[in-house]
């Protein structure tokens, strides 16, 4: 085989996309635990870096400060926390998608991992207040989005902005006051009677029917 004929090589030096994606999961992966264990102070790029495999230019390349690692992680964890709605029957009422989908929600939410989290959220909070409340911000609208696209088809007309506003009630009346007390170690608390005390209230408000 002449010179002219024999195939190009790959540059070295470069990695495939599916290749940068798992380096992108490994880091995320470290910060999640390093974030968890130590704290946003007391986590370095250099711990990250080593835990995730990786150069620390590899890491810088990614993410400037930590701050912009920390929000990533956060956008990463609450995606994976949102229960898939692909699955709903058709069908159902307002009532009964509330309380599907509701449930699904809060019990993903309410997991070690988000429910640890939430806990690193309070501790940080005095020291890194404008990037928790974006943190709050951004878990609180997926859960608002998710949950008023599961029953905007249960409504009699497409009204997005009334399924938003169901949403937003329901997760200050179920999601929230069940959040805490699971923050506090309170295993005995019923989701079920939440979430049905959540629905009896949007009925009194007419919210529902």
């Amino acid at each position: 085989m002449t010179k002219a004929n024999q195939p190009a090589k790959r540059k070295g030096g470069r990695p495939s996309l599916s290749e940068v994606a798992k380096i992108d999961a490994r880091i995320l992966v470290a910060a999640t635990a390093l974030f968890l264990e130590h704290g946003v102070d007391g986590t370095t790029f250099e711990a990250i870096a080593n835990k995730a495999n990786v150069s620390k230019p590899t890491l810088y390349a990614r993410y400037s400060t930590k701050s912009d690692l920390f929000e990533a992680m956060i956008r990463v964890n609450v995606t994976s926390a949102m229960p898939s709605i692909a699955d709903l029957s058709e069908g159902l009422s307002t009532q009964d998608t509330l309380r599907l989908v509701g449930q699904k929600m809060i019990r993903e939410a309410t997991k070690p991992i988000p429910l640890g989290l939430m806990r690193l959220y309070i501790t940080e909070a005095p020291r890194h207040g404008v990037l928790i409340r974006e943190v709050d911000y951004i878990g609180r609208e997926a859960a608002v989005v998710m949950l008023s696209e599961a029953i905007v088809p249960t409504l009699n007309s497409d009204a997005i902005d009334h399924a938003r506003l169901i949403a937003d009630k329901f997760i200050d009346m179920a999601f929230i006051p069940y959040l805490m007390r699971m923050l506090l170690g309170d295993t005995e608390s019923s989701l079920d009677q939440r979430i049905d005390d959540a629905i009896l209230c949007l009925k009194s408000l007419k919210l529902i029917d």
